[in-house]
C-alpha cells in the first residue's frame, strides 16, 4: 500500500472518530453540571443545594452523562463499524455492538477459565464493561471490533449462499460471521492484548518522565497533524487507554486520562493529577478562550478599513465555539491555508501552553469530553478550587496569551503581507459584489433560505470542478472538510477556483479525493451535493 493511500484511510478514520468525540461535550456537560452542584464546596455556600429535588436532578444530570463517559469504547465499535460500511450501515452498526459484546465474552471467559482474571480480585487492565468480566482493551478494542466488522460487512453483505443457507443471504449473513469473527478475535485479544497493555504503560511513564517537553510535544504534536486530519491519533490514544495512566480509585481500576479525571470529580475529596489534567487539553484552555481571540483581534485590525465590519462579524462567529467548546477549527481554517507562517506559530503557543500549565500545575480539562473550554473552566476549575485547580493561573497565562497571539499575529502580517481574512483585494472585490446580491435576496427570503439557495446554486459549480458527477465516488463530511473520493484526482481544477469562486476556505488533496474547507456548513454541502448525485 502507497503511503498516500495509507494516509488517506488514516484521514478517513480520523474522520469517522469525530463522531464518538462529538457526542462527548453533551455527556461533558451534563457530568460537570453534576459533579460542579453536588461537590461539598458549593454545598456550604448554596445549602438549598442540598434539598432532595435538587439533589436527585443534578445526580441524575451525572449519571446521564456518564452512561457516554463509562461505554467510550463500544461507541467506538459502533461509529467505526457504521462509517466504514459503504451500504446498509444500520447492519453494520447493530454488528460493531454485536462484535464488541462478543469479543469481550469470550475473552472474559477463556481468561477466568485459565486462571488469568479472578473476578473477585480484578487487577489493572481487567475491568466489568456492560456487566461482563473481561480484559479492558479500551478504546483500542472498540476500533478493532469496528475495523473487523467494517472489513467483513462491505465484503459480504452482497453474499448468495447455495439455496439451503439461503435464508442467510445478504445482509442476514453478516451477524453471523461477526460472532464467529469476534469469537476469534476475543481468543486472539487474551494473548496478543496484555503485551500490548505492558507497553503503553512503559510509553506512558516514558512520556511522564519528560515532563515539561513531554507537555510540549503532545500540544504542539496535535496541532500540527490537525491540517492532515490525523491530529486525533495524538490525543485519543491518551484520553482513552493506559497510555494516559491507569488507577485503582474507589475499588475500581480506571484507564484513560478522559476516565481518570472523571473519576476524581466523581471521588469526594480526591485532588485532581496533573499527570492525568495534562492528557485532557488543560493547555487548550489558555489558547482557546485567550489565544485565538487574539488571533482574531489580530486578523480585524489588519483587514482594510472598508472590510472591519465584515470581518468583525466573522470573527465573532467563528470564536463562539472555539472558547466553548474548544472547537478551534473554523478560527484556524482562517489563516491555515492563506498563512502558513501564522499557524506554525500557533502550533509552537499550543505547545507552549501545555508545558507552562504543567510545570504550573493547572488543572482544568480543555477537551469536550468535559463540555469544552469554558464551562470546563466554570465548573472544573472556579467550582473545583478545593480539588486544587489552581484556575487562578489562568489570570496571568490567559491575558499573556492574547497578547502574545494579537502583537506576533499582527507584527507578521504587516511585515510579510499575509492575505489574512480582510486583506486580499480580489476577496474584498467579490466579498462586495456577494454582500450586493446577499443584500437585494434578503428582501424576498429569510437569511436562511438565502444561505441553502448559495449552497445549492454552488453544488453544480463544485461537481464540475471535481471532474463531473461521473468522477465522484463518494461524498462524505469531517465538521470543517467537505470530503470527495474521486475515481481520477488528475480531473479536479486548481485550487483558486475553489478558494475564489466556489467559497472554500482551502482545499486539501489526498488520496483518492479531495477535502474541501467549508468550515461549519461543510455538512449542508455534503448533503445536498449526495442529494444531487443520488447517493445513500
Amino acid at each position: 500500500m502507497e503511503k498516500t493511500e495509507l494516509l488517506g484511510k488514516f484521514q478517513r478514520l480520523g474522520k469517522v472518530l469525530m463522531t464518538p468525540v462529538l457526542i462527548l461535550p453533551v455527556a461533558g456537560i451534563l457530568v460537570g453540571l453534576g459533579n460542579a452542584f453536588t461537590s461539598s464546596s458549593l454545598l456550604k455556600i448554596a445549602p438549598w443545594l442540598g434539598l432532595p429535588a435538587v439533589s436527585i436532578f443534578f445526580s441524575i444530570c451525572k449519571v446521564a452523562g456518564n452512561i457516554v463517559m463509562g461505554n467510550i469504547p463500544i461507541i467506538f465499535a459502533i461509529c467505526v463499524a457504521y462509517g466504514f460500511a459503504k451500504s446498509e450501515k444500520a447492519t453494520a452498526a447493530l454488528c460493531g455492538f454485536l462484535g464488541y459484546m462478543t469479543m469481550n465474552a469470550v475473552m472474559g471467559t477463556f481468561l477466568t477459565k485459565i486462571g488469568t482474571i479472578d473476578p473477585k480480585n480484578l487487577v489493572t487492565g481487567q475491568a466489568s464493561i456492560l456487566g461482563i468480566i473481561t480484559l479492558d482493551t479500551g478504546v483500542i478494542g472498540g476500533l478493532a471490533v469496528g475495523l473487523l466488522v467494517a472489513y467483513l460487512h462491505n465484503r459480504f453483505y452482497k453474499i448468495e449462499l447455495p439455496p439451503v443457507l439461503s435464508i442467510f443471504n445478504g445482509t442476514r449473513f453478516i451477524p453471523a460471521i461477526t460472532l464467529f469473527s469476534c469469537s476469534i478475535m476475543g481468543l486472539l485479544m487474551s494473548v496478543v492484548f496484555p503485551p500490548i497493555q505492558s507497553a503503553l504503560t512503559a510509553m506512558s511513564e516514558f512520556i511522564r518522565s519528560t515532563g515539561v517537553l513531554g507537555g510540549f510535544v503532545y500540544g504542539a504534536g496535535e496541532r500540527l497533524l490537525l491540517p492532515f486530519g490525523l491530529h486525533h491519533f495524538v490525543y485519543l490514544p491518551f484520553m482513552f487507554t493506559s497510555l494516559g495512566g491507569s488507577q485503582t480509585i474507589d475499588g475500581n481500576v480506571v484507564t484513560g486520562a478522559v476516565n481518570l479525571y472523571n473519576a476524581i470529580l466523581n471521588t469526594p475529596g480526591m485532588p485532581f493529577d496533573i499527570e492525568v489534567s495534562r492528557f485532557v487539553m488543560n493547555g487548550k484552555v489558555i489558547f482557546a478562550i485567550f489565544g485565538l481571540p487574539g488571533a482574531a483581534l489580530a486578523f480585524y485590525k489588519t483587514s482594510l478599513p472598508k472590510n472591519k465590519k465584515k470581518i468583525a462579524a466573522l470573527m465573532v462567529a467563528i470564536l463562539i465555539p472555539c472558547v466553548f467548546m474548544g472547537i478551534t477549527e473554523p478560527v484556524e481554517y482562517a489563516f491555515l491555508f492563506v498563512a502558513p507562517v501564522l499557524y506554525a506559530v500557533h502550533a509552537v503557543f499550543a505547545g507552549l501552553a501545555y508545558a507552562l500549565t504543567y510545570l504550573l500545575n493547572f488543572n482544568v480539562a480543555g477537551s469536550t469530553a468535559f463540555g469544552g473550554p469554558f464551562l470546563s473552566f466554570i465548573f472544573n476549575g472556579i467550582l473545583g478550587a478545593d480539588k486544587g485547580s489552581n484556575w487562578q493561573v489562568i489570570l496571568v497565562l490567559g491575558p499573556l496569551y492574547f497578547l502574545s497571539y494579537f502583537f506576533i499575529f499582527k507584527t507578521l502580517i504587516k511585515k510579510f503581507d499575509l492575505k489574512t481574512p480582510g486583506r486580499s483585494v480580489e476577496e474584498d472585490d467579490s466579498s462586495a459584489a456577494t454582500i450586493s446580491e446577499t443584500s437585494k435576496l434578503k428582501e424576498k427570503q429569510s437569511a436562511s433560505s438565502a444561505q441553502s439557495d448559495e449552497i445549492a446554486a454552488r453544488i453544480p459549480e463544485i461537481i464540475e470542478a471535481v471532474g463531473g458527477a461521473g468522477n465522484i465516488k463518494d461524498v462524505d463530511v469531517c465538521f470543517t472538510r467537505l470530503r470527495i473520493a474521486l475515481t481520477d484526482t488528475a480531473k479536479v481544477d486548481e485550487d483558486e477556483v475553489f478558494t475564489k469562486a466556489l467559497g472554500a476556505h482551502g482545499i486539501v488533496h489526498v488520496s483518492g479525493g479531495v477535502q474541501v474547507i467549508y468550515g461549519n456548513k461543510a455538512s449542508l454541502y455534503a448533503t445536498q451535493m449526495r442529494e444531487v448525485l443520488g447517493l445513500e
